[in-house]
């Protein structure tokens, strides 16, 4: 990659091309400014296999973003971790509340994993980076803050990227 390139890899998504793994949620590897981002985690059993089919080594992840707290974006959380062991993590506090999906009257639990959550208990605080407000992560990528998701049951803030 040429400097001042972006570059965006899909490492999880509900469809995937040929010799991939599918699975309900999302991961992107973003690479910039010199930079490399992984942007959620999936469910978790794609992330791995996916990264290794696309050339992708997580052990280089310098920034770990957390859109929000749900399963399906924060399941593969201790599979990074196990790599790359120095990533900064950017998510807002709220990815650590417990969430629910209500079908038919029945209360789902669709929180963080709880092997996730352990693993961002046992990271130092600097590592940690609880996110309320815009932030620049690189000279030409960002995080748009809070954006407020309103509904009847409240279910909380998201990331977004700025790119």
């Amino acid at each position: 990659m040429k400097s001042g390139d972006l570059k965006i890899t899909i490492l999880v998504d509900n469809q995937a091309g040929q010799g991939l793994i599918a699975e309900h949620g999302l991961s992107l590897w973003i690479e910039a400014d010199g930079r490399h981002i992984l942007f959620d985690t999936g469910h978790g059993d794609a992330l791995e296999a996916n990264a290794r089919a696309l050339g992708v080594d997580l052990g280089e992840t310098d920034i770990l973003v957390l859109s929000h707290g749900h399963y399906d974006n924060t399941g593969g959380i201790s599979r990074v971790l196990k790599h790359a062991r120095k990533v900064a993590i950017h998510c807002h506090p709220g990815v650590l509340k417990p969430r629910f999906s209500i079908r038919d009257g029945k209360a789902k639990p669709i929180q963080i994993p709880q092997n996730s959550k352990s693993a961002i208990d046992r990271l130092p605080p600097h590592q940690l980076h609880w996110i309320s407000q815009p932030v620049m992560l690189s000279m030409r990528i960002g995080l748009t803050g809070p954006i407020p998701r309103e509904t009847s049951r409240g279910d909380g803030c998201y990331l977004r990227p700025m790119l």
